[in-house]
Parts: structure tokens; C-alpha cells; sequence
């Protein structure tokens, strides 16, 4: 993907800011690895800068709901990472302890709010706001929502084919917790829980029922077994 302009100078600000390259990744919707590539290439005046203080928000609401009319009547609607400018005016940015990054200063609340209000005056000049997710591409976009609804048919069934596989070695299992589990394990962003803990209580708890069962616990199953998943091996140990 290419690297407009605007989202050169999105990053090179968010640098200023002390973001991190995540968080900058986030927002702008570009990979850690172009993200990374501008902050090697910025000018050393334009390097980041750690003792940047200036992240209160220097944006009224009005002006920020008639930024958000301009770019979001567009005939391409627009994208979260490209109001980021506008929230950041709007919020600031406060910094968060758990990843160390700086980050908008914004409840999911407020910024439902600053949607409705956005279409609402929209609505009042007779046109309408659209805002459209990061993944939905502006070229073929009907077309790209069916493909994607294909694949997550055929990812659902074969995870259903999965849970049955587990369910004839395991029929004392809830194939509906089952389904959720393997899910969890599956999509880091399915559970808020990091997969490394999960696996950890999951290994914890399944050691020690095995062990207070002993041989009531019964044999492994004869089935053959999957072959072993190296990337969910390396979280789980």
C-alpha cells in the first residue's frame, strides 16, 4: 500500500508526540514495518521528541462536527484513522501506563456521540454522513463485504468441523464452550484475556484435574493428532 502525503505527516506528528510505533499504526492504518520506514527517513528536526508536552485538546466540538461533515459526506465516506486528526484536536491525548503509548483521550461513548451529532448535521444540509470500518476497501466495496462474508462461512465451518473432531474424543465436553475456547485461542482480539495467560490457566487447571483423577482420568485418545501449531505452541509453554 502506498504512503500518502497526509499519512507521512500524520506519523511524523504522532512521533513528535512520543506514540508508539503500535499505536501510530493504529490510527493511521498503515503496517509497524511503513510506520517505521518514515521515522528512519524523517529530517532529525522532525525526529520524535520525547519531552513533548503539548497533548490538550485545541479543537471546539462544533469545529470538530464540521471537519467530521466534510470528510465523512465524501463520496468515500470516511475511516477512524482518518478522523484521527480531528480526535486528536478535539480530545488530546493522555498517556496510558499499561502499553506506554500515548493515546486519544476519548471514551467509546463520546465518540458514538460525536458520530450522531456529526450525521445529524449532515443530515441538516441534506446529505449523509457515512462511516465506514478500516478493513472495507473504497474499489469494489459490495464485492470485497461478500468475499469476506464467504470467508467467515468457511472459517466457521471448518472450526465446527474441529469441535466435532474434539467432541468424538471428548464427548464429556460442552461442544459450546468448546467452540468458544478454541475461538479465544484461535483470534487474539476474540477475548481481551492475552492468550499466553489463558493457555497458562488452561494448562494449570488441566495438569491438576489429571493428576487428582489419575487413572479414572482414562487414557488419551487413539485418535491420530493434529499436527502441532509451532506459533501456538510458543504462547502456550
Amino acid at each position: 500500500m502506498n504512503v500518502s502525503d497526509s499519512q507521512k505527516h500524520q506519523v511524523l506528528n504522532l512521533l513528535k508526540e512520543n506514540a508508539s510505533e503500535r499505536a501510530i499504526a493504529d490510527a493511521t492504518g498503515l503496517s509497524r514495518r511503513q510506520v517505521r520506514t518514515i521515522k528512519q527517513q524523517a529530517p532529525s528536526g522532525e525526529d520524535q521528541n520525547p519531552l513533548a508536552s503539548d497533548h490538550q485538546p485545541t479543537m471546539t466540538r462544533p469545529a470538530a462536527i464540521t471537519e467530521l461533515v466534510k470528510l465523512s459526506t465524501r463520496p468515500g465516506g470516511v475511516r477512524h484513522s482518518e478522523m484521527w486528526p480531528v480526535l486528536r484536536a478535539l480530545f488530546g491525548l493522555r498517556f496510558n501506563g499499561k502499553t506506554g503509548a500515548m493515546e486519544l483521550d476519548m471514551t467509546d461513548n463520546q465518540l458514538r456521540y460525536l458520530k450522531e451529532k456529526t450525521m445529524e448535521a449532515a443530515a441538516s444540509k441534506g446529505k449523509e454522513a457515512l462511516f465506514i470500518p478500516e478493513w472495507l476497501p473504497r474499489r469494489a466495496p459490495a464485492a470485497a463485504n461478500d468475499m469476506l462474508i464467504n470467508m467467515a462461512g468457511w472459517l466457521h465451518d471448518r472450526a465446527q468441523e474441529y469441535v466435532s473432531e474434539f467432541m468424538s474424543a471428548h464427548p464429556d465436553a460442552s461442544r459450546a464452550a468448546v467452540f468458544r475456547e478454541l475461538t479465544c485461542l484461535s483470534f487474539p482480539l476474540a477475548s481481551p484475556e492475552p492468550i499466553q495467560t489463558r493457555c497458562k490457566r488452561n494448562t494449570d487447571n488441566a495438569d491438576k484435574l489429571q493428576r487428582r483423577l489419575g487413572d479414572l482420568a482414562g487414557k488419551p485418545a487413539a485418535n491420530e493428532p493434529f499436527p502441532p501449531d509451532v506459533e501456538l505452541n510458543r504462547l502456550c509453554i
